[in-house]
């Protein structure tokens, strides 16, 4: 006779099909069949990550992390990071959740913690589920919330869960964020990628002149253009990630008019082509015996 399912392993099979589900709204599914590296990549917040198929490698300044299904990796501020995600062998393919914490909900936590937030956010961790159990409760809240469109009470369930990691230590999730100028203009960029944005548009908008943009853009190791292509870029790997917009809707949507420069640039920025990402991709052919 055949021993019951771990609760666990009922959480990742309740999050796998939520995932997979097409009538779900978005929910933060990341999927793809084909291992990539991200480098560099810019987060403007807090990031939960639980992987449910494959793992995930992580490079946060000179801490290097591991994640696999029933562990969740916690990134408590933002900064650059290298990521690399890695599909189960057996399986064919990635999928994993994440969430960027919204700053409302990091400001109704500041409101409940118990005392004030630190002055940093600290560095990512990884967090075992089955070592937790009120981090896999506050994830079955979120899921059953997302399931029944209940957006107020999903919030609600990613306050619950922000709260018992502030509970395990890790209360930097709570920290100001203090955005480098690359980064409020990647965000900036991010709002509306296939706008045609010049240098004199982010000179307005951050009240810097020419030179100074570029001399602090320098200061940060890199220039206007390359911030305006990556931003643009990282939008489109989080459209590849969690829909099944054909690549021309994508390269579109991120402002590129020519799908095959859209196509290059992105597998230059990543090393996987952009047909090899999204809900919508097939599984690979399974190898001949």
């Amino acid at each position: 006779m055949n021993a019951p399912a771990a609760p666990i392993d009922l959480l990742l099979s309740r999050l796998l099909a939520l995932a997979r589900d097409e009538r779900q709204p978005p929910c933060g599914c990341i999927r793809a069949v084909q291992g990539h590296a991200i480098r560099s990549a810019e987060l403007g917040g807090p990031l939960l990550v639980l992987p449910l198929v494959g793992h995930k490698r992580l490079r946060d300044g000179e801490l290097r992390l591991a994640v696999g299904s029933g562990e969740l990796l916690l990134v408590p501020g933002a900064r650059q990071i290298d990521m690399e995600n890695l599909p189960d062998a057996a399986a064919g393919e990635y999928i994993a959740i994440g969430l960027v914490v919204p700053e409302p909900v990091r400001e109704a936590a500041r409101r409940l913690w118990r005392a004030p937030p630190p002055g940093q956010p600290g560095v990512s961790a990884v967090l075992t589920l089955g070592t937790h159990p009120e981090l896999a409760e506050g994830w079955l809240q979120w899921a059953l919330a997302v399931e029944q469109r209940r957006t107020l009470q999903a919030d609600h369930a990613l306050l619950g869960l922000v709260l018992r990691l502030c509970e395990l230590g890790h209360a930097g999730l709570l920290a100001p964020v203090e955005l480098r100028l690359a980064a409020r203009i990647h965000a900036m960029v991010a709002e509306r990628p296939a706008r045609d944005w010049s240098s004199d548009d982010i000179e307005r908008a951050t009240h810097l002149s020419g030179a100074t943009l570029r001399r602090r853009l320098a200061d940060e190791g890199t220039s206007l253009r390359r911030v305006l292509v990556e931003a643009r870029l990282a939008c489109a790997l989080q459209l590849l990630y969690t829909t099944r917009l054909p690549v021309k809707t994508v390269a579109q949507r991120v402002g590129y008019r020519s799908v095959s420069s859209f196509v290059r640039r992105f597998g230059e920025r990543y090393g996987v082509e952009p047909s090899r990402l999204g809900l919508g991709v097939p599984l690979p052919e399974p190898l001949a015996a």
